[in-house]
């Protein structure tokens, strides 16, 4: 009997050690940390101006992955992390899961945790679930995790954990979703913000484990696998008051809460990794840090200098801010690795982290590959990569070493979006070349005279003083002269009229009766013709008058007209000139934006300060909108849908390629090839020209016609997408007012 006790014993012992080149060690602890929505430009190592110091120290110590990748949006990134699959493998492809959507990760696939579990581990998952709900057999606790504390759905309030979601008047304003295992979980975590909710049960399952390492006697402990995934910076914006009260005030408060939100995040890793150092488990740990997508433009997030935004295939929408940290464990630290890595790769690469025997890609049916040898030594292994593909419409991109390939109908999210800089854009985008000379010039003009008049002035010195001087008193006499003469002139002025009034009085005397009664006479006369003459002046007047005012209108018609005309011949050339700019703008997109893309650009170029933007939380100017209006209590939030400059919404960015333009499709004759060749398609050079603004595709014919042939076989396999119309019997009125499992069939395969 203690023959077998001791068997058991050394059996149990020696499954938490793994084979390696250096002989026998531990199986590693393994974190792995996702952010939700964090973009390409929002951390600090690509943008001096975000406070992720904390990660960047992860990275410094560890190696950064600059070339990694996640799906587009939610849902199929963490359908692709848990299961190694493609999304399009798996039906998972097409969007993030609505809350009411009666299905899930289907029970065929074998799930990272679940296989972690065979080795000896204990799985956690806190955070972010959305991977479905309806049925109990898709929640976290029966997909492989032994312990869940989070929310099912795919966004909600981070304070409250409740999400709006009225069908009915009746309705109450929200409903909530926060579990702890499988039981609502309101106590001690309603009102307290998600990230420090999150940090607090990370750091409590590695008080755990550090108590059962105490409690054994040889101081073993089963590994653990902490999958934490975040609920920032996902939508609601969403801030602690003291975390924002840290980020500099800028003219956009959406982006001032999104820093306080990563500022918030930042410091909860740090307190995570602080607790594996004051726990002797850092040693032990690898450390693995990446996002679900890119940043979500309508919601403060920046991928800039990356093309696109979160829901779409271009970098901006894909690339991942990536690191891995292990320093007693990694062979090198301090390595920026451009080799190419897609979040499939994480399931097989942790199962060779976690001691797999055999190969987990071959052995499991994976599309990821084991990236653990080339993380550690900084080799390349995949040359291949899809970055997603939809048969219905085609849409996708795929990658064969630097070279890729985007293609599909729909593209109206593809612009380059600086969210940091939106006043200095705007200017580039007003900038005038001619204007520009002629200002410079006549600055340049300007300070010449100011200097020549410097120069002149003090060359000139006590002289122009005497000059001054003698002028004002020759000025003095002549006026005194000027007065003198004056006084004479009246004098004798008023003596001429004197002399003039006795003569007139002294002819009056002399004129006779009869004399007096020709004059009358003659004046009758005169009188009488004088009101003929003046009849018919005013006649002819009135007349001219007539003909004046019609020449006057005449002449204002034409000089409106000439107006209109010169109005006109302006605008045209304005037109033309704004044309040229937007066509310099718009020369890469794929295909040339909509009417309507083109109408809000021209609109921009009219006003460029978009200052119907300010009151949705946006401002290119020094009037910074108050922050006391955004706080409510310890919360500081823009809840709304907000307009922005780039007039992107949440909802545009989850429905990237869901309608299709492809008229041809009712041609059942037309098989994959032909309707591959239908789509607008662009190619480039991702090593060269990461913000993929040169299409090489008619430049490089063999490399697009590889890219082509490999899109269109795995076309040929793509599953249909699993994303069936919501289900109002699962509306959380339903179920006391939680969202709830309980209500749909789980599906199998």
């Amino acid at each position: 009997m203690a023959t077998m006790q001791m068997l058991v014993s050394v059996s149990v012992c020696m499954h938490f050690f793994i084979a390696s080149a250096d002989g026998l060690r531990k199986q590693p602890n393994i974190v792995f940390i996702m952010a939700d929505d964090l973009g390409w430009n929002d951390v600090s190592w690509n943008n001096k101006d975000m406070p992720t110091s904390n990660l960047e120290q992860l990275a410094k110590e560890g190696v950064r992955l600059d070339q990694a990748y996640s799906q587009q949006v939610c849902t199929p990134s963490r359908a692709a992390l848990l299961t190694g699959k493609y999304p399009f493998h798996i039906g998972r492809q097409k969007r993030a899961l609505k809350p009411l959507q009666p299905t899930g990760l289907k029970l065929n696939l074998t799930t990272l945790p679940q296989e972690l579990k065979k080795l000896g581990y204990n799985t956690h998952i806190v955070g972010k679930w959305h991977l479905g709900y309806c049925a109990w057999e898709y929640t976290p606790t029966r997909r492989g995790f032994d312990t869940f504390l989070g929310f099912y759905l795919g966004s909600e309030n981070h304070f409250s954990h409740d999400r709006d979601y009225k069908t009915k008047p009746e309705d109450p304003p929200a409903f909530y979703d926060f579990r702890e295992n499988e039981a609502v979980a309101r106590q001690d975590y309603q009102g307290v913000y998600s990230t420090t909710v999150f940090k607090r049960r990370s750091k409590d399952i590695i008080a755990n484990v550090a108590e059962e390492r105490a409690l054994n006697v040889y101081e073993n402990y089963k590994p653990f696998f902490l999958y934490l995934s975040f609920q920032a910076t996902h939508a609601p914006l969403q801030a602690r008051a003291e975390m924002l009260a840290k980020i500099p005030q800028t003219g956009n408060p959406a982006r001032d809460i999104y820093k306080a939100m990563v500022l918030d995040m930042d410091l909860a890793i740090a307190d995570i990794v602080r607790t594996l150092k004051d726990k002797d488990l850092y040693n032990d740990t690898i450390i693995v840090f990446t996002s679900d997508n890119g940043g979500a433009i309508s919601h403060g997030g920046s991928n800039y200098p990356l093309r696109g935004t979160k829901g779409t295939l271009f970098e901006g929408g894909t690339r991942a801010t990536t690191v891995v940290h292990a320093p007693q464990i990694l062979k090198q630290k301090n390595i920026v690795s451009n080799n190419l890595v897609h979040i499939t790769d994480w399931m097989p690469t942790i199962l060779s982290m976690a001691g797999y025997k055999g190969n987990p890609s071959k052995d499991l049916g994976l599309d990821g590959i084991d990236q653990w040898g080339a993380i550690n030594n900084n080799e390349n292994v995949r040359d291949e990569m899809v970055y997603n593909l939809k048969a219905d419409p085609i849409s996708g991109a795929i990658r064969i070493g630097p070279h890729k390939i985007i293609f599909g109908k729909r593209f109206d999210k593809q612009g380059w979006y600086d969210i940091d800089n939106t006043a200095l854009q705007c200017e580039a985008f007003k900038k005038d070349k001619k204007q520009k000379r002629r200002s410079m010039k006549k600055e340049s003009e300007d300070v010449r005279k100011r200097q020549e008049k410097k120069m002149k002035f003090h060359g000139k010195g006590s002289g122009k003083k005497r000059k001054n001087n003698i002028k004002e008193i020759n000025n003095t006499e002549k006026k005194k002269r000027k007065e003198r003469n004056n006084a004479d002139y009246q004098s004798e002025r008023i003596a001429r009229k004197q002399t003039k009034n006795v003569k007139q009085i002294e002819k009056k005397g002399e004129k006779t009766k009869e004399e007096k009664k020709t004059l009358k006479m003659d004046k009758q006369k005169k009188t009488k013709s004088k009101g003929d003459n003046r009849r018919r002046s005013n006649q002819k007047k009135t007349k001219q008058k007539k003909l004046n005012k019609r020449n006057r209108l005449l002449q204002k018609e034409k000089e409106i007209y000439k107006q209109k005309r010169r109005l006109e011949k302006q605008n045209g050339q304005i037109e033309k000139k704004k044309t040229k700019r937007l066509y310099k703008l718009w020369k890469d997109w794929i295909p040339l934006p909509n009417s309507e893309t083109q109408d809000i650009m021209r609109l921009r170029l009219d006003d460029c300060n978009w200052e119907e933007f300010v009151e949705s939380g946006h401002s290119a100017s020094l009037n910074l909108i108050p922050r006391s209006d955004l706080q409510i209590g310890d919360i500081v939030q823009l809840i709304n849908p907000m307009l922005n400059p780039y007039n992107i919404s949440a909802e545009d960015e989850d429905s990237e390629f869901d309608r299709s333009a492809i008229s041809e499709v009712e041609d059942g004759n037309l098989n994959m090839e032909n309707l591959f060749d239908k789509v607008d398609i662009a190619m480039y050079n991702i090593l060269e020209d990461p913000s993929e603004k040169k299409d090489l595709r008619f430049e490089l014919p063999e490399i697009f016609a590889q890219l082509r042939s490999r899109a269109i076989f795995h076309l040929k396999n793509v599953v249909p997408a699993d994303f069936p119309p919501p289900d109002l019997s699962g509306h959380p009125s339903n179920f006391q007012g939680y969202f709830s499992p309980g209500w749909c069939k789980p599906t199998y395969s």
